[in-house]
């Protein structure tokens, strides 16, 4: 473009023409530029040999060397992020989750790869938390940016009114230091149903029930304040401990409180209602929830998962069909239920059934994937876990392929059995492997069985 504009005579518009035609491969965009850059060069005294020279580096640059330069930063890019995530785990997750914060379904899967990588990720917490992602003692710590509803005014109130007074001991603490104008009511049930009030010690039905309460002392205080009146601000944190009201200790249920974090945050984050079905659920279905983005379009398969966000809609007949999300531990995927296959299974489409989905992949663009529903069936988990079976030839086996395997199944313990196919002269011998080489089915047990045994060689639930 520089080139094109100083020495070819071309205005800022023309020389952009001039990038797309190239970037894009556009031929026939490059044929009306050739003649008045051509004619620019001329007037700007360059020889015509060179301005011939000149345009087939152009030329060339659109057939090559612009993908060439485009390969190398990626390459740059990728060695760098590789880098940083062998060398410096923690931190790049962090950095990486926090750059995705707006895009639903991408925090999920990242956090789960932290889960993957042995990363602990830790709720927003009001009195350690920043907006963004943060690494606090090798561990990751929500932002309180990732927790609906809560805006940067409101989050700047807080860490100022944390960097000023301390850790706040309580709700009504919060609510004394706090401007209700900035961090309303709406804000702090969010904060309470996320998990981000948790280290004051209280439970969260204790504080959602106190909230009316501490808000409205809060404010009194506040006033009181404004007009100079001593009180609460005027004593140290740990005496205003003994002054602040007694808060219930009555608690939610596990699913509840699941329930309200997901609806904060968007997932789940103290623990995942499918986390003990997670093993079992992998060797059931054909491909995770998580990687059908990475499945041909149009290919029908199983999956599974916990169903979430019902929609009912109804058609022009009259007739009610469903779009819903089904989620796992690893990531979600939009599901559309007919109307004729809703009647059929709708006792098992409802809000947080466990299912097992039969179903079409519809590709419709690159980035919309949705799962067409054909035969919804219950998954509450089975007694005994379907082995993973590894196929083996047994005249080509070596003592050190026997020590890598055992090495890969070490490096992925958990609760499926693995059972060897050994075939030698047409014949099958089954072998079950020990208990103590009991694996979890992950993406990276899979990837490793494979480049060591080959791809038709690694079954799931045979």
């Amino acid at each position: 473009m520089a080139i094109a504009r100083r020495v070819g005579g071309f205005t800022p518009a023309q020389a952009d023409d001039l990038r797309k035609a190239i970037s894009k491969k556009d031929k026939q965009l490059m044929a009306t530029l050739k003649e008045p850059l051509t004619k620019g060069l001329a007037a700007s005294g360059v020889p015509g040999a060179v301005a011939q020279k000149l345009w087939a580096n152009f030329e060339a640059t659109g057939d090559y060397s612009f993908n060439k330069s485009h390969a190398a930063c990626y390459a740059l890019i990728s060695y760098r992020t590789a880098w940083l995530k062998a060398n410096y785990p923690v931190e790049y997750m962090a950095a990486l989750i926090s750059s995705v914060m707006n895009t639903k379904d991408k925090v999920p899967f990242y956090v789960n790869q932290c889960h993957e990588l042995g990363i602990e990720v830790l709720p927003p917490d009001v009195n350690e938390s920043d907006g963004g992602f943060t690494v606090v003692e090798g561990k990751i710590r929500f932002g309180m940016n990732a927790v609906k509803g809560v805006g940067l005014g409101a989050i700047e109130a807080i860490i100022a009114a944390r960097d000023e007074g301390g850790p706040f001991t309580s709700v009504y603490d919060f609510c004394a230091r706090v401007d209700s104008q900035l961090v309303n009511k709406r804000v702090l049930e969010a904060l309470v149903k996320s998990g981000a009030f948790d280290s004051t010690g209280d439970t969260r039905r204790g504080m959602l029930e106190a909230l009316p309460a501490a808000m409205a002392d809060g404010e009194r205080r506040r006033n009181d304040r404004d007009r100079g009146q001593g009180g609460l601000f005027d004593l140290a944190p740990e005496e205003r401990v003994a002054q602040t009201p007694e808060v219930s200790g009555r608690e939610y249920d596990q699913a509840t409180r699941l329930r309200f974090e997901k609806e904060a945050l968007g997932l789940y984050v103290s623990s995942h209602p499918l986390q003990d079905l997670r093993g079992q659920l992998r060797v059931e279905v054909d491909v995770p929830v998580g990687a059908l983005d990475e499945t041909a379009g149009e290919s029908i398969l199983w999956t599974g998962g916990i169903v979430a966000g019902v929609q009912r809609k109804v058609n022009k007949q009259g007739g009610v069909w469903l779009v819903f999300r089904l989620e796992d531990v690893d990531g979600s995927c939009e599901c559309i239920a007919w109307a004729s296959t809703y009647e059929q299974y709708r006792d098992l489409l409802v809000e947080d059934s466990i299912v097992k989905v039969k179903g079409r992949l519809d590709r419709r663009t690159e980035d919309e994937l949705k799962l067409v529903v054909l035969e919804v069936v219950p998954f509450g988990g089975v007694s005994e876990y379907r082995p993973l079976t590894l196929t083996i030839d047994a005249d080509a086996v070596q003592p050190s392929l026997i020590d890598d395997l055992k090495r890969v199944l070490a490096d992925f313990p958990g609760r499926v059995p693995v059972t060897l196919h050994m075939v030698a002269d047409g014949r099958l011998t089954r072998l079950r492997v020990g208990d103590g080489l009991r694996v979890d089915p992950v993406a990276g047990l899979y990837a490793e069985l494979k480049a060591l045994l080959g791809e038709s060689s690694v079954q799931a639930g045979a």
